[in-house]
């Protein structure tokens, strides 16, 4: 009896030092980085630029996959359900990892319990965009524009109950427009529609509006952030555009699965975090009008928390339903 339980504690030690020390040289073979939006959207242009210096410093390939589709949930879902080793993780949003619960009582998965937050790498402010052909060069004046068209207009947005779908709404309920929402499986696919005229307008993160709008493929006309993004200073908020209380703001943040190893969590985190704040990425960012920012996983658990009353409250100031 006491060789067989010699031996089992043999056996518990060496396993325990085996997970040790494979925990001590992550990674040491390629990372999933998985985007729950389709390629060309903000969600996956911040995680390329992420990604590609995360793999210099680890010596490792960290594959970009996106897996968009309802919502986001189709690749949440994967992310939740995959082993929490640290080899799949995932750039999420308010709606993936918060507002989706509130919209999607029969998700497959818990954005809270089944994820393992690592930080919370900026905000999401938008940017009220429209077609350079609708005649209007001011939020007020495409809302006169808009009244005047017979049966209303389309707006796009990211996703059924997405912050873009949200902003559209309370646009709508505010001035009392008539406009019909097409959803697309992320902003990237809207704005083709977007810049010929098919659809009349959008509320989209700014990291994917911006560099649209400078190009002149899109009119830009105001952003939802309750005070002027550094990253858009020229650019009115909707409340300085004459629409009092409309300042809405989502997020971008990485999560790996629940039970994810602290080791693992911290190296991550503090990975990223280095990553987001260096000076060639600082660049980046302002070139795509993201403001970073880099939390710790406790203070990102809590603001994800947090949100999910925020979200909330905007959905029933906006009577959005989702079918």
């Amino acid at each position: 009896m006491r060789l067989r339980l010699y031996g089992l504690s043999i056996a518990i030690l060496l396993a325990c030092a085996g997970t040790a020390a494979a925990q001590e040289s992550y990674p040491n073979r390629p990372v999933r980085w998985i985007v729950p939006f389709v390629a060309g959207g903000p969600t996956d242009t911040l995680s390329r630029i992420l990604t590609a210096r995360l793999g210099e410093i680890w010596g490792q390939s960290v594959v970009v996959e996106n897996k968009g589709g309802a919502s986001g949930a189709i690749g949440a879902d994967l992310v939740a359900k995959a082993a929490p080793d640290g080899y799949t993780v995932m750039l999420g949003t308010q709606s993936t990892n918060a507002s989706n619960i509130l919209f999607f009582p029969n998700l497959p998965y818990d954005p809270i319990k089944d994820f393992q937050p690592l930080t919370l790498i900026g905000t999401a402010c938008m940017a009220l965009v429209i077609p350079p052909s609708v005649p209007a060069n001011t939020a007020k004046e495409f809302v006169d524009w808009v009244k005047k068209q017979d049966g209303g207009v389309a707006y796009a947005s990211a996703a059924p109950g997405s912050s873009q779908h949200v902003a559209a709404e309370l646009l709508v309920k505010r001035t009392g427009i008539k406009a019909t929402h097409v959803p697309y499986r992320g902003s990237a696919a809207a704005m083709p529609d977007l810049m010929s005229g098919r659809i009349a307008y959008m509320f989209d993160n700014l990291p994917s509006a911006l560099p649209q709008a400078r190009a002149g493929k899109v009119k830009a006309l105001a952003q939802t952030c309750a005070k002027r993004s550094p990253s858009a200073p020229d650019l009115p908020t909707m409340e300085e555009a004459g629409f009092p209380d409309f300042a809405i703001e989502g997020w971008y943040g990485i999560f790996a699965p629940a039970r994810t190893p602290r080791p693992i969590v911290d190296k991550l985190s503090a990975d990223i975090n280095k990553v987001l704040m260096e000076p060639a990425s600082l660049e980046r960012w302002k070139t795509l009008g993201f403001d970073p920012i880099g939390t710790t996983p406790e203070a990102f658990a809590e603001r994800q928390k947090a949100d999910l009353a925020y979200w909330k409250r905007m959905i029933d100031d906006t009577g959005i339903k989702v079918e």
